[in-house]
């Protein structure tokens, strides 16, 4: 139980997303599909992080350092909150697929998202929802394998270091493969899951519901610039770091996927409704 706790404890910024999670799915999804999303993706992460540290398999090779965190809890040489990470973040990504397809409107002063089961379970929710927690990797893994110069710790490092600061580029083909997998199997549980028409209240709903998630990733990007603004103040870290060079990359890939994701609100509001 105390590795359990020492874990919870040294990774405030992981159980602030956690905390969010447990906020958002169940007003989105409800509590059984919310339950089944976080045991499943939690379980997959592992699954691909246990595989990629022994056979290079989805994420190239990689080696976490547990032997630096005894306290803490490790399964199987992966640490938790790293598997718990891709749960979470799965199901902001794919909460934000459904917004950004969705049609919007405007109902007093708040915004409603008009989804269909038929939209939660498509082709274009299960892509986009993979691709962005995958977009958000090439702004986080950057800033995390400089984690011994912060308060993550220096948790891992790659065999063979790649051409993305250090980061090979087969990770981010790793992730886009397990948030596919995460995504899809939920959107085939949610065929079983999905509580009946009209069963869910307007008690249930959180003002600007569709925003959340979005307003949750964008939250964790703004974080990534402000460590790397912080690693550029830190005498520890090597001199000839490409820290300017990281944090220009961190801003534009943001910058991007804000600008995507305020194209595609703006488009939301021109969409018509479909039947369910």
């Amino acid at each position: 139980m105390e590795p359990l706790l020492n874990t919870v404890a040294n990774r405030p910024y992981v159980m602030a997303f956690v905390a969010v999670f447990w906020i958002v799915a169940p007003a989105e999804i409800g509590w059984r599909r919310a339950c089944f999303w976080f045991v499943s993706g939690t379980a997959l992460g592992w699954l691909s992080e246990y595989s990629s540290t022994r056979t290079g398999f989805p994420f190239g090779h990689y080696a976490y350092h547990g032997h630096l965190f005894p306290d803490e809890l490790w399964i199987g040489g992966v640490p938790p909150f790293a598997s718990v990470s891709f749960a979470v973040l799965t199901y902001f990504g794919y909460s934000i697929a459904v917004t950004l397809l969705a049609p919007l409107r405007r109902a007093g002063g708040d915004v409603v998202a008009h989804v269909t089961p038929a939209l939660r379970r498509s082709a274009g929710v299960l892509f986009l929802g993979a691709l962005i927690p995958t977009w958000l990797d090439t702004i986080v893994d950057p800033v995390t394998h400089l984690g011994r110069y912060w308060m993550l710790g220096d948790i891992y490092h790659y065999v063979s270091p790649g051409w993305h600061f250090d980061v090979p580029f087969v990770n981010y083909l790793g992730w886009l493969v397990t948030c596919l997998v995460i995504v899809g199997v939920n959107q085939l549980a949610d065929r079983r899951l999905a509580p009946a028409p009209g069963s869910q209240t307007p008690r249930n709903r959180l003002p600007m519901q569709p925003f959340w998630s979005l307003g949750t990733m964008v939250g964790d990007m703004g974080f990534m610039l402000v460590v790397t603004l912080q690693l550029m103040g830190n005498p520890a870290v090597p001199a000839g770091t490409p820290l300017g060079a990281l944090l220009a990359s961190g801003v534009l890939l943001s910058a991007a996927f804000v600008l995507f994701a305020a194209a595609m609100i703006r488009r939301g509001f021109a969409r018509p409704i479909a039947p369910d």
